[in-house]
């Protein structure tokens, strides 16, 4: 036969939370998150268009560029 072993107390804690003071803290980081969001929303927009900006020419280019500059 087994032994079932019971607690043999219990503790009961109790926990006050200030609700107005969480909600403030919760509407502060959902505004910093809102703005990092669009901080990074706003990057990858610049990053799109620089990449836009530079046009890298393909290797076909270089070498035909290349083979111009060695006849010359």
């Amino acid at each position: 036969m087994e032994e079932v072993k019971e607690p043999r107390s219990t503790l009961e804690i109790g926990v006050t939370v200030d609700t107005d003071e969480a909600e403030l803290r919760l509407e502060r980081l959902k505004k910093a998150t809102e703005g990092c969001t669009k901080a990074f929303e706003e990057l990858g927009d610049a990053i799109a268009n620089l990449g836009a900006l530079i046009q890298v020419p393909e290797s076909k280019d270089i070498i035909e560029l290349l083979n111009k500059d060695m006849i010359k």
